[in-house]
Parts: C-alpha cells; structure tokens; sequence
C-alpha cells in the first residue's frame, strides 16, 4: 500500500514539474514559422496579406493576441514581414510613441530572456541601451534595445540568413526605385 501511495505522489510530483517548467517556458504563437508560404488555409483564418509593393507585406497583430501568457498590453506589437507570401522575418517590437512606459516595464526585455536566453545586460538592466544576438538552428534572434533622442526603440528580430538576404536586396532595390527580379 505504501508502494502504490510512493508511485502515486511520485507521478503528481512529475506532472506538476512538467506543467511548471512547460508554463514557465511558453513562448509566443506566430501565426507561421520562417519560410512557410501564406496560404488560403492561412487566408481564411486571418484574412488576406495587405500587399505593398511589388509581393511585400506586412501583417501587424498585437502581441496579447499570439501570446496569451504574457500579460502585454497594445503597445507590444508582431509584425509578420512576407515577401512573396513567404514568411521572411517576424519583428515584435514595442510602440513607445505615447511615452517610454511600455519599454520601461521590462515585459519585452523579460520575454527574450525567457525564450532565447539570458544575456548581459550591465548593472541595470533598465539602462541597457545594445543588442544580442542568439544563433539557432536555421536562424537568428536579435533583441535590440536602444535609446534615440528621448525614445526608447525595442525589438526582437527574427529570420535567417537566407530571407534576411532577400529582405536586404529587396530594400536596397526599392531604395535605389528598381523592381526586385524575378525568381
């Protein structure tokens, strides 16, 4: 009986780790990963890609919306970045267009340490004004944090080598007013 009461309290004791670290650990749902193609499949559940220019589009959701867990407000924004309705990048990036609040909060900051893994950030992390970058199999993440005039600019930043190339050429193309070439 007492074996069966060890096993018993055991298994409770795994569970509950796994529910805690699993909680602990949640990370943002993007709606797609790096690469994938935006499909009708993806056009039903979210309506259709707002084209740009020449197959660019950017796709905005608030950040509450894809990450539940997290208790951000309106200011923290994912932007899906499509080239070709392919998912090139995702930028979660923070509106400090009101006041510095959002970023001050330490929620972004928080989230990327969480998820990608802790980093240097000096003495006090609120002053932290730089970047880190963490390399991960078939792309990179960059969180970047720094302070223009009086504004504080936070993201994170991911894609891969690969689309971050095809999203450089297609920038410098439009800058210069070419088209991008056809594949």
């Amino acid at each position: 009986m007492k074996f069966k009461k060890l096993i018993k309290s055991l298994l409770l004791t795994l569970l509950f780790s796994i529910f805690i670290y699993g909680s602990a650990q949640a990370k943002c749902n993007f709606i797609m990963d790096l690469g994938k193609k935006y499909t009708k499949f993806y056009e039903r559940k979210y309506g259709p890609l707002p084209e740009e220019m020449f197959d660019y589009a950017e796709y905005d959701f608030l950040a509450s919306d894809l990450c539940p867990n997290d208790n951000f407000d309106e200011n923290f924004i994912v932007r899906h970045i499509f080239l070709e309705k392919k998912l090139m990048a995702i930028q979660f990036y923070v509106d400090n267009s009101i006041d510095n609040s959002p970023t001050e909060s330490m929620k972004l900051m928080n989230y990327a340490k969480r998820v990608y893994g802790n980093f240097d950030t000096g003495g006090n992390p609120k002053y932290y004004n730089d970047f880190h970058i963490w390399e991960r199999v078939g792309k990179f993440i960059i969180y970047n944090r720094k302070l223009n005039k009086d504004v504080w600019q936070e993201e994170i930043f991911i894609s891969n080598d690969k689309n971050s190339e095809k999203l450089a050429e297609y920038s410098s193309l439009m800058e210069m007013g070419g088209l991008p070439e056809e594949n």
